[in-house]
């Protein structure tokens, strides 16, 4: 009875004006993301990893950026940049919010298709007028809106207040105008990649804390094992089967910057062609989105 009454609650919040497809996916993505904001158990340790993210963004990319450092990029060496925007994603030692950004979205989407299959109102979702693709897209708004408050929206105050710093010229707008659609579309990027990558792992793993726990190890998991593995073979290839290096390396593309990481203490550079990057890339991100629609077909069929 506790689970039908569960269940009976999912649907109570629809009211009958979500007569259409997009209407009923819609509906469901956004409050699945004001869900995920809700002052529960859940929903504070959310609201309390989105205060840190912006706090320490704030902290080093507002208050400690000094009037001699060159935005958004600045030669660290003849081969090597150090830029802001990039950085942000990356570790805290550089004041990047990475730790914070999978920790977000390890929580906030580990539940997100886990509870679903666990109280089994997944089959009432889908004899509703919705295919698998759009009950897939209903659960992937939540995480990805949550994800885009912390990636775009902290990068672009930093640099509305560069903007303020030069003294709220329209030219500077102007000169950097491609810095802004640069900015939207790493943030776009990074959100979707974190986003669909977690709900592989709430649908692979239907226990909300566990799928949140291996989203994370296998994050930071793929990232140490990699670097470790990379100091014996020295293969730039290797680094395309961490998740993290690999959207950093992409990142760094976007920028049209040379993409280094730290290896024993030294900085490093590799040698990619495009067509290994965003192949593996395409493997990867591709693989989780066929896996999750393929777990939930199996659903389907033995309900």
């Amino acid at each position: 009875m506790k689970d039908k009454a569960q269940v009976s609650e999912k649907f109570a919040i629809y009211d009958a004006e979500l007569t259409t497809r997009p209407k009923i996916v819609i509906g469901m993505g956004l409050r699945g993301f004001f869900s995920l904001l809700k002052l529960n158990k859940k929903g504070v340790w959310n609201l309390a990893l989105i205060f840190l993210i912006y706090l320490w963004s704030i902290v080093f990319f507002v208050l400690m950026a000094g009037e001699g450092n060159v935005y958004p990029c600045e030669e660290m060496s003849s081969e090597f940049k150090y830029c802001q925007p990039i950085a942000y994603y990356g570790d805290m030692g550089l004041g990047g919010v990475r730790l914070f950004l999978v920790t977000l979205a390890a929580i906030a989407s580990g539940g997100l298709i886990a509870n679903d299959m666990n109280d089994k109102s997944l089959h009432l979702y889908l004899s509703r007028p919705i295919s698998r693709l759009d009950y897939l897209i209903a659960r992937f708004i939540p995480i990805f809106l949550l994800l885009i408050f912390v990636t775009v929206v902290p990068n672009m105050i930093t640099f509305m207040t560069q903007w303020s710093s030069s003294g709220l010229e329209f030219d500077w707008i102007q000169n950097h105008k491609w810095l802004m659609f640069d900015i939207i579309v790493q943030g776009l990027f990074y959100s979707a990649s974190y986003s669909i990558i977690g709900l592989t792992f709430s649908t692979l793993i239907n226990r909300e804390y566990r799928a949140a726990g291996a989203f994370f190890l296998f994050v930071y998991g793929t990232n140490i094992i990699v670097e470790l593995f990379h100091l014996f073979v020295n293969d730039d290839r290797v680094l395309l089967l961490s998740i993290a290096h690999l959207l950093d390396i992409v990142s760094f593309e976007i920028y049209g910057a040379e993409y280094y990481f730290t290896s024993a203490g030294v900085l490093k550079g590799i040698e990619l062609a495009n067509l290994e990057i965003f192949g593996a890339l395409t493997l990867i991100i591709g693989g989780c989105g066929l896996f999750v629609n393929w777990m939930i077909s199996q659903m389907e069929e033995n309900k």
